[in-house]
């Protein structure tokens, strides 16, 4: 479940987004990352390691981003954690899908979030077991700079194949 300071930043980004403006500069998206997974048909849990794979123009300091399973996959118990230094990350779930929320909340002078991994969601599949091949989304991706301003972001959701053995 979300706890109360991962809500402040969910109301700051949503406050924060909106709008364009400005300069004629192209900005150019951040995006996020995951490789596909294998379970085998001994293996019942997997990490999905979720990383930034481009920071873009404006390097973000938090961002969020909501988390979608097939019925085949479930999240584990502890199914959030850290891959890179954050003073936030928090996850739950909101409407029906898991939401994450990680980088800087607390400190104005916030430093940005580094390319590479973020984080890690531990999954285990379903009972019964549903073998196919299954997609995690990743959408609804938003980021907030420095100034508490949007970044840009890839508007695409990210989809993700697992393959249950």
């Amino acid at each position: 479940m979300l706890r109360p300071p991962a809500l402040l930043c969910c109301l700051c980004l949503a406050a924060c987004g909106g709008g364009g403006g400005g300069g004629s500069a192209v900005a150019v998206p951040m995006r996020l990352a995951a490789s596909p997974l294998d379970l085998g048909p001994a293996t019942t849990a997997a990490d999905l390691e979720v990383a930034l794979a481009d920071r873009g123009s404006a390097a973000p300091v938090l961002l969020e981003v909501a988390v979608e399973l097939p019925a085949a996959l479930a999240f584990a118990t502890e199914p959030l954690v850290a891959l890179q230094p954050a003073p936030t990350l928090d996850g739950g779930t909101v409407a029906g899908r898991y939401v994450v929320v990680c980088g800087d909340a607390r400190n104005k002078a916030a430093q940005p979030l580094q390319q590479g991994p973020l984080f890690r969601l531990r999954l285990v599949t379903a009972s019964p077991r549903q073998p196919g091949t299954h997609r995690i989304t990743l959408r609804n991706l938003r980021a907030a700079q420095q100034d508490g301003s949007p970044a840009p972001v890839e508007a695409t959701p990210t989809a993700v194949d697992v393959v249950v053995r």
